[in-house]
């Protein structure tokens, strides 16, 4: 591939990025602005210049990534040469460099890798030794504080004890657990996480000859780098200083991992040339999301300068919704859950759905909902594979036959299948060893060999199991010695398998789930199998160019390879239990959700407490970790608040949230998923719109389509009422199942909830097509930075709304007259009296198909005698009754509930018939107006809403700016058909005060006589 085929595919920003000549450069790319696109490409554009790849490094984070990117700079450049590049996570980068070069600082031959398992378990040991006070998960957490901050080493490499003099006894606790953990993994010649980079950094700086081949070094998510990893970038790069780093200082929410958020303004102040190019068009959310999420992050006034630009339509405003309690927030998100997908056909499925948690307790309630409606869901963050109990046995006598030094491991399967060796036994065993400063395996091989006794007093059936044991271990070492015929890691796998015959003591230990369990020991079998198969094509290539007056250590061999990979992984497994290709719900923390995407998302429990979390330091990263939820959304977002928690506490909404210039950003409820919605999503995802029948069969389970079960303002749900919730309404289906049928099946009847939405989408494709190139950068903007309340607000056409006042008019018996000279309709009631939008003079919507009951007993529209299109069901949707006899005929007995009447309570919280209006009518991006009042209707303006995208060619949509830095609108107008419309403009009602003091009176529908 060429230069120029390079950079063919690039935006104006990108562009600069990929082929600047800077030998510093840092690119400012926010969420969805194609950051890993552009790194790829700035890779493969240094490679066109000339650059050889194996002087090349490119740090990552996670496994994941580093796969990602690599196969991305081979379809770029081809010829296997991302192969030769020096690419990775950190920890593996300086895994490579100690095998290779770890000699020159006294590093032995094929170390191995403690994890979070092992550290952990020789500090429990150290404390029960001592009968120390600290907690061993703490001390843990602060020993890796420590070696984070650089502070793991002196210049022998032993641990070093604090400076001063030492305060209390935890600090004398703690100084003593560091250096006797220091010690057993220098025992058992393991290296920790932390110590990776750290001994990598001894490394580079006593012999930085060992990178003076290295060309360039880029840095990705440079923001979540802490301080070592700075110092390891900067000595990767001594000899030419051409650096580049990709991150973005908004999404910095790794600080309890030691993440310095200041690692780019000490970068600027280390390389005072260095150029910052910014990234600032988005590929991923809509208009509106973005808009609410710069709102957010720009309330940190210490942040870097920096917007973002839609590249999508504005789309539905994010939705912040209360509720009374945790319990019903966990019910809501489920019923929005299952309105999303049965309104959007097959547009949607639950993998597009994710739910974000700023703390994995918060899932308990979320789960039992979606639980108790049958949704299937994976958790993210959860269980690793490597860390199942079958898995990692398997991988434990992997790492003991590799390097028997390793206590831990050695500990957990020296009894692992039975071989009468107790847990006392062990203990006893791992205690000696500790005092005598020898490793386990040392003790138990001189006891077999007759080289020394014990001081543990072993019993015979012990002493024979230990010696079993050993022979295995000796054997399956003596096997991968072999330079004649050495045994591959596949095979040592099923050698031990068989010499354990852990297939049936799996059967007899695990028996429900033995074959699962089984299965995983043969996927493991697979991915060592895949492993050495990428080594021997040189996929897996570890090499480090030869330099001159360095000697290279030997290279580690296939298991030692393998088990380093394992070790190193950061990806996690999904649980497949519900099968391959099933559609899962999403539930993540939001720090493991850094990264990803979805078109729904959720992010619950939105108050003080909980974001900002109560334990945190650093509000502002609190901000920026709502702000990345916040952006992972692509088409609709929600948010909510439940007005007491799980524990029963009154809560206070986020400060982040609670700002009122973002009020007129969210919405109070879950949008109306119209026509003119649907088509929006389609259009973000850039998705084929969804057919007619897809929307009508899974709609038709629905008991509401709108999000009105819940009242908006949180309040409690009568008991009376909430019986409507969870007995007569069972949300227990997802798609492609069945819904349960309700207990009592009505004759004569139709449901009220199935729409035909055929003719809805028949127009839709054209207006899709010109509206498909549409995007906010293809608008006349010249533009640098913007800031969030400045953001382009578009005008869409509001399309096929439906206003329910209430009572729904037969659309046989419903009279329409024209408005002379506008073009408007006047439509009257069967009373008589004319209908709200007649009253205020806009246009008549269009009326609801009549339901009529089919032969089968599903329901099904009649014709409507105007063939047009139908407008979606009333928000007021009841349990089904019977009919009554004096009914009128000419209403669909579905739909002759539809009254206000004295009395009548239809309604935990009913809502007034101009609440319907605003709702139904119009989507506002702005302020929602006040409710009309009798006694101060006089002189009150509306603010008109952005219309959606449908009906409006995407050349006549003004993009709005503000003429002076304050966060005004201005005002434009569109010629359409004649009308004169406004947008944007603040329109008078002087009409109410034309009804001789009488006030607003509601339309009602008389009872027939």
């Amino acid at each position: 591939m060429t230069t120029d085929d390079l950079l063919a595919n690039l935006n104006p920003s990108q562009h600069a990025a990929v082929s600047s000549f800077a030998d510093t450069l840092a690119i400012l790319a926010g969420p969805g602005s194609g950051k890993t696109h552009t790194l790829t490409s700035r890779t493969a554009w240094l490679l066109a210049q000339g650059l050889q790849p194996w002087n090349v490094i490119v740090a990552t984070f996670t496994v994941k990534a580093a796969r990602e990117m690599k196969e991305r700079i081979g379809k770029l450049i081809g010829n296997g040469l991302e192969s030769k590049l020096i690419l990775g996570t950190f920890h593996s980068i300086a895994r490579r460099y100690l095998t290779r070069y770890g000699h020159m600082i006294g590093i032995q031959k094929d170390f191995g890798i403690a994890d979070s398992a092992d550290s952990l378990a020789i500090i429990k040991r150290i404390v029960k030794r001592h009968d120390f006070t600290i907690d061993p998960k703490v001390a843990r957490s602060r020993i890796s504080g420590r070696k984070a901050k650089g502070n793991g080493y002196n210049d022998e490499g032993s641990g070093v004890s604090s400076k001063g003099p030492k305060k209390s006894v935890e600090a004398q606790e703690f100084e003593c657990c560091y250096n006797e953990y220091e010690a057993a993994l220098q025992r058992s010649n393991l290296l920790d996480y932390d110590d990776l980079l750290l001994r990598c950094v001894d490394l580079l700086r006593k012999y930085p000859s060992c990178v003076s081949n290295v060309e360039a070094v880029l840095i990705d998510e440079f923001q979540d780098t802490n301080v070592v990893q700075f110092d390891l970038m900067r000595l990767f790069a001594s000899q030419r200083k051409r650096i580049t780093i990709v991150g973005d200082p908004d999404q910095s929410i790794y600080g309890f991992r030691a993440a310095e958020i200041k690692n780019y303004k000490r970068m600027l102040h280390q390389y005072p040339d260095t150029v910052t190019i910014a990234l600032e068009e988005n590929y991923r959310s809509s208009g509106a999301i973005l808009l609410a999420a710069l709102s957010v992050i720009e309330q940190d006034s210490s942040r870097v300068e920096k917007s973002l630009m839609p590249t999508h339509t504005v789309g539905t405003r994010p939705v912040l919704r209360k509720l009374s309690n945790a319990h019903q927030e966990a019910e809501w998100i489920v019923t929005e859950i299952q309105r999303c997908m049965g309104m959007t056909g097959d547009l949607l499925d639950l993998n597009d759905i994710a739910i974000l948690l700023r703390s994995a307790s918060l899932s308990r309630h979320i789960e039992s909902a979606l639980g108790k409606a049958g949704i299937p869901y994976r958790m993210v963050g959860g269980l690793r594979f490597y860390d199942r109990v079958e898995v990692k046995t398997i991988l434990d006598y992997l790492r003991v036959i590799n390097q028997p030094d390793n206590n831990d491991a050695l500990s957990r399967v020296i009894n692992t299948p039975s071989r009468r060796i107790g847990e006392a036994t062990i203990r006893a065993l791992l205690e000696e060893a500790d005092q005598s400063k020898i490793t386990l395996w040392s003790l138990i091989l001189g006891a077999v060999q007759g080289r020394g006794a014990t001081k543990t007093k072993l019993a015979k059936l012990t002493e024979k199991g230990i010696s079993e044991f050993v022979n295995i271990i000796l054997t399956a070492r003596k096997k991968i010695s072999d330079l004649e015929n050495p045994i591959s890691t596949v095979e040592l796998i099923k050698f031990i398998c068989k010499q354990t015959d852990y297939e049936n003591w799996l059967k007899d230990h695990h028996a429900d789930v033995h074959g699962a369990r089984w299965d995983n020991v043969q996927e493991l079998i697979t991915q060592a199998g895949d492993f050495q198969d990428l080594v021997a094509a040189g996929y897996e290539d570890e090499s480090l160019p030869e330099i001159d007056g360095l000697e290279q250590g030997e290279e580690s061999g296939h298991l030692s390879r393998f088990l380093a990979n394992v070790a190193l992984a950061s990806e996690v497994k999904h649980d497949e239990d519900g099968g391959p290709g099933t559609a899962q719900i999403t539930i993540s923390t939001i720090h493991a959700a850094k990264g990803l995407e979805w078109p729904v998302v959720f992010i619950p429990a939105t108050y003080q407490g909980s974001i900002p979390h109560s334990r945190s330091e650093d509000s502002n990263e609190e901000r920026r970790l709502l702000y990345v939820a916040m952006t992972r959304a692509k088409a609709l977002l929600y948010m909510s608040i439940p007005l007491k928690n799980s524990q029963g506490e009154e809560t206070t909404l986020s400060p982040f949230l609670s700002p009122p210039s973002l009020a007129p950003l969210l919405d109070q409820r879950g949008p109306s998923l119209q026509s003119s919605t649907i088509q929006s999503i389609s259009q973000i995802l850039r998705r084929p719109l969804p057919s007619a029948e897809s929307i009508s069969k899974s709609a038709a389970d629905l008991y509401s389509m709108e999000d009105d079960l819940f009242p908006v303002g949180g309040e409690d749900i009568d008991m009376d009422n909430e019986s409507r919730y969870s007995t007569n309404w069972n949300p227990s289906y997802t798609r492609g199942q069945k819904p349960a049928k309700r207990q009592k099946i009505e004759l004569g009847r139709s449901t009220s909830n199935v729409v035909d939405t055929k003719s809805a989408f028949e127009g839709y494709r054209t207006t899709m097509d010109r509206a498909s190139s549409f995007t906010v950068g293809s608008m006349n903007c010249k533009t640098s930075f913007v800031s969030a309340g400045s953001l382009p607000v578009l005008s869409e056409q509001s399309i096929n709304r439906t206003v329910s006042t209430g009572r729904v008019e037969d659309t046989q018996n419903t009279s329409k007259t024209k408005a002379s000279g506008s073009g408007r309709q006047t439509g009257k009631g069967m009373d008589g009296q004319g209908t709200l939008l007649g009253f205020l003079g806009k246009p008549e919507p269009r009326t609801l198909k009549r339901l009529a009951p089919s032969n089968d007993g599903s329901a099904h529209l009649a014709e409507h005698k105007h063939g047009s299109e139908p407008s979606f069901m009333s928000r007021d949707t009841h349990k089904p009754r019977l009919p009554s006899s004096t009914e009128p005929v000419g209403i669909s007995p579905a739909l002759a509930k539809h009254r206000l009447g004295a009395g009548q309570t239809i309604r935990p919280k009913p809502v007034l018939d101009d609440e319907q209006h605003k709702r139904n009518d119009y989507v506002f991006l702005s302020s929602s107006p006040p409710r009309p009042d009798s006694s101060t209707l006089e002189q009150k303006t509306i603010q008109a809403e952005a219309p959606t995208d449908a009906g409006v060619k995407p050349a006549s949509r003004p993009l709005l700016r503000p003429a002076t830095t304050m966060h005004m609108t201005s005002v434009s107008t569109v010629q359409s058909g004649g009308h004169r419309k406004t947008l944007g403009v603040k329109r008078s009602m002087a009409g109410w005060s034309s009804q001789k003091g009488k006030g607003f009176v509601p339309p009602t529908m008389k009872r027939p006589g």
